[in-house]
C-alpha cells in the first residue's frame, strides 16, 4: 500500500516538474537583441542627455548565412523627451574614435626629447634643493649649540628656570620648523619626475592603441581624456572644445593636442618648403 502511494507521489512530481519548467519559459520575456555590456558602453551620452547602450542585429541571407553587427544607440530612457538619433555601426564608431585618440598620439622622437628636458630640470632641481638643504641643515646644528648652550647656563644658575623653558620652547619650535622644510624639500624634489614618465610613456602608447582593436583599452583612454563629455549626434562624435589654461578643471591633455597640432603644422611647412627648394 505504502509503495503504491509513493510511486503516485513520485509520479505527480515527475510531472509537475517539466509543466512548471514551460510555464517559467512562457512567462519570461528574454530581451532580443542586447549585448550587455559591450566595450564602448558607459562612454558616450546621446545629443538627448542619455547614456548609449548597445545592440547586436543579424542579418540573413537566403542562402542560409548570418552576418552579426553592433550597433550603438540611445538607452530611449527619458521619460520627457522622444529621441529620434538614429544607431551607428561599431566600426564606424570605432573609426571615429581612434581618429579622436590619435590627435592626442605622443611621437617618440618628441617624447625622448621631453624625457631629456625632464631629467635636465630634475638634476637642476636637485642641486638646488641639496643647497637649500645644506642651509636649513646649517641652521638646525646652529640651534642644536644653542639649546645646549641654555642648557649648560640652566645648569649652571645663570638663567632662571622660567626664562630656560620659554627660551627652550622658543628655540624647540624653530628648529622643528626648519626640519620640516627640509623633509618637504627632501621629498617634494622628486615627486613630479615618475609622474611625468608615466605619463609621457601612455602618451606614446595612444599611437600604437588607437592603430589596434583593443576597444576596451581605447574606452579607457578616452575617459581618462575626456571623461563623460563625448557625446553622439547624427552618427558622429562631439567632443568638448579645449579648456582654458588657467581654469582649475584643465585638462593636459588638452594642452597636449594644442602643441602636436602646431608641431604638425611646423613639420608640414618645413617639408613643403624643402621640396619647393631647387
Amino acid at each position: 500500500m505504502m509503495s503504491e502511494k509513493s510511486e503516485t507521489a513520485n509520479s505527480r512530481r515527475s510531472g509537475w516538474v517539466p509543466r512548471f519548467i514551460r510555464l517559467t519559459k512562457r512567462r519570461s520575456h528574454p530581451t532580443k537583441g542586447l549585448i550587455e555590456p559591450q566595450p564602448y558602453c558607459g562612454l558616450l551620452r546621446c545629443s538627448c542627455g542619455m547614456m548609449i547602450t548597445a545592440e547586436n542585429k543579424i542579418k540573413r541571407q537566403k542562402c542560409g548565412t548570418e552576418h552579426h553587427y553592433v550597433y550603438y544607440r540611445c538607452s530611449r530612457k527619458s521619460k520627457t523627451v522622444k529621441c529620434v538619433e538614429p544607431a551607428v555601426r561599431s566600426e564606424l564608431l570605432d573609426r571615429q574614435l581612434s581618429e579622436l585618440l590619435g590627435g592626442f598620439a605622443l611621437p617618440l622622437a618628441l617624447a625622448d626629447k621631453m624625457r631629456e628636458m625632464a631629467e635636465m630640470d630634475e638634476r637642476t632641481e636637485k642641486m638646488a634643493t641639496g643647497t637649500k638643504i645644506d642651509g636649513l641643515r646649517e641652521q638646525t646644528t646652529h640651534l642644536t649649540a644653542k639649546l645646549q648652550r641654555l642648557l649648560d647656563s640652566f645648569l649652571d644658575g645663570v638663567v632662571e628656570r622660567e626664562v630656560y623653558v620659554a627660551k627652550k620652547a622658543e628655540i624647540m619650535s624653530k628648529k622643528k620648523s626648519l626640519e620640516e622644510k627640509i623633509s618637504d624639500f627632501t621629498l617634494g624634489q622628486i615627486d613630479w619626475v615618475e609622474p611625468l614618465k608615466n605619463w609621457l610613456d601612455k602618451a606614446v602608447s595612444i599611437c600604437k592603441i588607437a592603430k589596434s582593436d583593443d576597444q576596451n583599452a581605447k574606452k579607457s583612454l578616452l575617459l581618462e581624456i575626456f571623461g563623460l563629455n563625448l557625446a553622439l549626434r547624427d552618427k558622429n562624435i562631439t567632443a568638448p572644445p579645449c579648456q582654458n589654461p588657467i581654469s582649475p578643471s584643465f585638462n593636459l591633455w588638452f594642452s597636449l593636442r594644442e602643441n602636436l597640432k602646431k608641431y604638425r603644422a611646423e613639420r608640414g611647412e618645413i617639408a613643403k618648403s624643402l621640396i619647393l627648394e631647387p
